[in-house]
């Protein structure tokens, strides 16, 4: 099966999840700590039996120097999180959502200035109609 379509069909499936779960979030009124304390809960212990059984550990002693960067990730991550749960409070689910549009942004720009990478017009065009999108969407 091609690369494009499996990436494809797995982003598809994600976002059917989080598409799910993020209004049983906001059903579940948990302040924000307890709400991700419940999640990496649960997440943690639905992924520890695949970690140990593909021995995806091994990669870690290999990658030591990296180690560093998966902290800033997950930290940047539950900042992240914190202030996506607290935004429940005060923007109703179909709002909240929206945003996620722009994470392509974002990213992009963090690419830009942490990996190196250029935009391109395809990218430029693409921004200008999610914030389009997003402009008519909130009006």
């Amino acid at each position: 099966m091609d690369k494009t379509l499996i990436g494809i069909l797995l982003m598809t499936s994600s976002m059917i999840f989080y598409g799910i779960g993020n209004p049983i979030l906001k059903k579940a009124g948990f302040n924000p700590f307890a709400t991700i304390f419940i999640q990496i809960a649960v997440l943690w212990l639905s992924i520890l039996p695949f970690f140990i059984f593909t021995k995806s550990y091994l990669t870690l002693a290999s990658n030591k120097n990296n180690i560093y960067l998966l902290v800033i990730a997950g930290l940047t991550n539950a900042a992240g999180f914190y202030l996506f749960i607290r935004s429940f409070s005060y923007l109703p689910a179909w709002q909240v959502n929206m945003f996620w549009v722009l994470l392509p942004l974002f990213s992009a720009i963090a690419g830009f200035f942490i990996l190196g990478e250029a935009f391109t017009f395809k990218f430029l065009i693409g921004l200008l109609l999610t914030f389009l999108g997003l402009f008519i969407a909130f009006r």
